[in-house]
């Protein structure tokens, strides 16, 4: 097979082992497990310094140079604060010349698949730019249980499968449109297992090593209110000033998720929304200040600010690392922590907390139980529950002999149920039972099937 792997337009995607975003990151590893037995071309924006076509093994990279990331981000969070009716995320004008060059290059290069990540709104372009092309989403969050009926009428019509990271994705976008259940797959995400492992002499650490404190906490991902950050530096800095030796080492990029896309993936959680709701700012002044000119910033400070000085000397806000520096964060680590609220669609620094032999726990969100099995290899709490993000804890930094079995059995389900070759092995499947489908007309359309799904809801 060739395929095409779009990645977003906000992402740019680098030769070599490192990336930056989750997205970026899974479409890099699917890449490279299916370029063993495939040809590959991965598009992605181009960054400074770029170049326009590299070859990294046997993928090829080819890199759209104007991208207007400033002019869609602005139109995104305005319409998301003013604006009425669909988000601007699913309008065929979001990021359209990124998409309209990817399409005129498609139609040269010709591929048997274009892998395209959550935008919807354009596989129709792809399927007019190469008839008998087939069009495989790739839903990263929650969105097809989300969107207006009207938008997936029109967007879905033109997508031969859609392929999710979660069994919770994919159940709750069958339930949606349960005429197309059949085309929605759970392919799942992974880790390379190879490369986040637990240190060489990790094996010979026992109990009593875990017995010296402090307990090491980290947290990696996001630094917003929708993954619950300050739920977790608000109760590291009680169970500090209740006596509890705790340090906690966050890792990652402060930021706001834009509002449109936060309120829409949150549905009707109003509890949800208006525990993340302060952070964003209720007036136009506020607002302004905290998502468009400090850009999510004032997230981080906020966090900041909330520390007593006993906490301050032992939270440590590291921003981005590289790959090194962050599988080195996790060997050292005794647990990951992420308490999110909103529903996590899967997890990947679970996956890689897992893979490095460390137990997680984890606010039982979205996916998240998918990976951990409760008691096993980690904690689940209910979402926006404090009290018992603390009192698990403070449970679990008192059984250290505990937290070494939990990290061993962590290891081994990575090994067998989270790499990134059992999820590509799936998309492959998928892939293959697209392109061997009976041609249109000798069975329903999707769109008519799409448009039956939607007549029903």
């Amino acid at each position: 097979m060739k395929i095409a792997i779009l990645n977003q337009p906000q992402d740019p995607i680098a030769a070599g082992e490192e990336q930056r975003g989750s997205v970026a990151i899974v479409n890099w590893e699917l890449a490279r497990c299916l370029s063993r037995r495939h040809e590959v071309i991965v598009y992605a924006p181009r960054a400074r310094g770029q170049a326009a076509v590299e070859r990294w093994g046997s993928i090829e990279i080819r890199r759209i140079r104007f991208v207007a990331r400033r002019f869609h981000k602005a139109v995104q969070l305005l319409k998301g604060r003013f604006g009425t009716g669909a988000p601007y995320f699913t309008s065929k004008l979001y990021y359209k010349e990124y998409f309209s060059q990817i399409g005129r290059d498609l139609a040269a290069s010709r591929p048997d698949i274009v892998h395209l990540p959550c935008q919807t709104q354009f596989a129709s372009l792809f399927k007019r730019a190469l008839p008998g092309v087939r069009v495989v989403v790739h839903m990263h969050q929650d969105e097809l249980a989300q969107l207006d009926l009207g938008l997936l009428r029109r967007d879905l019509a033109d997508i031969d499968a859609v392929v999710t990271v979660s069994e919770f994705v994919t159940t709750r976008a069958r339930a949606r449109l349960p005429q197309i259940a059949a085309r929605i797959h759970t392919v799942g995400n992974g880790v390379d297992v190879l490369r986040f492992r637990p240190a060489a002499h990790a094996r010979d650490r026992g109990a009593h090593e875990l017995r010296r404190r402090p307990l090491r906490l980290l947290y990696v991902g996001r630094i917003a209110p929708d993954k619950g950050v300050h739920l977790l530096t608000e109760t590291v800095d009680r169970l500090i000033r209740e006596g509890l030796n705790v340090e906690l080492t966050l890792i990652g990029k402060p930021g706001l998720m834009p509002y449109d896309l936060l309120s829409r993936l949150l549905g009707g959680d109003r509890q949800a929304l208006e525990a993340i709701q302060p952070f964003y700012g209720r007036s136009l002044r506020t607002w302004l200040a905290r998502e468009i000119f400090r850009q999510g910033r004032s997230y981080g400070t906020a966090l900041r600010a909330r520390l007593s000085p006993a906490a301050a000397a032992r939270v440590r806000f590291l921003g981005t690392v590289p790959l090194t520096a962050l599988i080195r964060a996790y060997r050292s680590a005794h647990l990951l922590v992420l308490p999110s609220i909103w529903q996590e669609s899967y997890g990947l620094p679970v996956a890689e907390a897992m893979a490095c032999g460390v137990p997680v726990l984890a606010s039982e969100s979205g996916g998240v139980p998918e990976l951990i099995a409760d008691g096993v290899t980690g904690r689940l709490v209910p979402r926006l529950d404090a009290q018992a993000l603390a009192r698990t804890l403070s449970e679990m930094s008192a059984d250290p002999a505990r937290l070494r079995e939990m990290g061993k059995a962590a290891r081994i389900r990575a090994e067998e149920l989270l790499t990134w070759a059992r999820s590509a092995e799936r998309l492959e499947q998928i892939y293959l039972g697209v392109l061997a489908a009976q041609s249109e007309s000798s069975r329903p359309s999707f769109a008519a099937q799409c448009a039956r799904s939607i007549d029903v809801a």
